[in-house]
């Protein structure tokens, strides 16, 4: 047996725990499956990504996100760019104290503290990541500037106290949450009065309709593929930030801008290796052409400065 398929077989192993929060048959999910993920949360996504860190980095380079591509543009550099325009969306400057919330390996962190001169913080559930985001700062001198903490998003307020930060963002992460009331909830608490957060979100677009069993199943082929308890509808992420007490300065699906998103043919292109990473590359493919999903919803919103009392 050649290591190749040695490798394959430790993957498909590790992903038999991991699946056995969705039905064999996706089109038989129920509401009660999506409830047992939505509880199990740290498991479904601490799970998943333990198994597929190494291969996202063979095959996506250090930043976990599907970046907007012009035509003749090296990957790198559109992930860059697509990390460097929320940064300036967020007005980072040097010295402000930043969150990134769900931070990967600590790609676009290690970006954005480049680009803006801010000094960033990472937080992140799985400590396989965290040891390789750590590293990765080192070796190229930024560990002073660039900073990793294990703990739950849905706790940050516990981790790192209230009005802390100028400046929060996460970068297709929050569509792991248990609920985006949640984890926007959390955010805010973190953030400064007056501070401001950026999210290139995860969601299903307006033309997505869950009574259309193909839409369903399509979702819940992403979430399999994704490590995501439940997909949601685009329209929930505006009311979670109204709800929680965000004043929304922006919205835009960035997904409908006329250039192509490169990272649906990477994804297809490298997940071979395992049958659960193919059914998401296949289902991304094909919602992307249909339009019914979106991996770079971007949200601008701040909290709402702190009101003097009056005499």
């Amino acid at each position: 047996m050649s290591s190749t398929e040695l490798h394959q077989g430790r993957v498909d192993s590790h992903f038999e725990n991991y699946t056995r929060f969705w039905q064999k048959d996706l089109t038989k999910e129920a509401q009660v499956d999506s409830d047992n993920r939505i509880d199990n949360y740290t498991d479904v996504v601490d799970g998943y990504y333990t198994n597929v860190t190494e291969l996202y980095e063979y095959g996506w380079a250090q930043s976990f996100h599907f970046p907007r591509f012009y035509k003749g543009e090296a990957f790198a550099a559109s992930l860059a760019r697509h990390e460097h325009y929320l940064s300036a969306q967020l007005c980072l400057r040097p010295g402000m104290r930043v969150l990134d919330v769900g931070c990967g390996v600590g790609g676009p962190a290690r970006e954005i503290a480049r680009f803006s001169d801010a000094n960033i913080v990472g937080v992140n559930i799985n400590e396989f990541q965290l040891e390789r985001a750590r590293r990765y700062a080192k070796d190229v001198g930024l560990e002073n500037q660039v900073q990793f903490v294990k703990g739950d998003f849905m706790r940050l307020s516990e981790i790192f106290g209230e009005n802390t930060f100028d400046a929060v963002y996460s970068i297709g992460a929050t569509v792991h949450a248990p609920s985006w009331e949640g984890v926007y909830g959390e955010i805010l608490k973190v953030l400064k009065p007056g501070g401001v957060f950026g999210v290139y979100e995860w969601c299903m677009t307006e033309r997505w309709d869950p009574s259309i069993p193909e839409h369903r199943t399509l979702a819940h082929e992403i979430e399999l593929g994704g490590g995501i308890p439940e997909m949601r509808p685009l329209y929930k992420i505006s009311d979670a930030l109204k709800t929680v007490g965000f004043q929304i300065e922006h919205e835009e699906d960035l997904a409908e801008r006329p250039d192509p998103i490169l990272g649906t043919i990477l994804w297809k292109d490298t997940w071979k290796i395992n049958a659960t990473l193919r059914i998401a590359g296949d289902a991304l493919a094909e919602a992307g052409k249909k339009k019914l999903f979106t991996p770079m919803y971007l949200a601008i919103a701040r909290k709402p400065p702190r009101v003097a009392k009056s005499a």
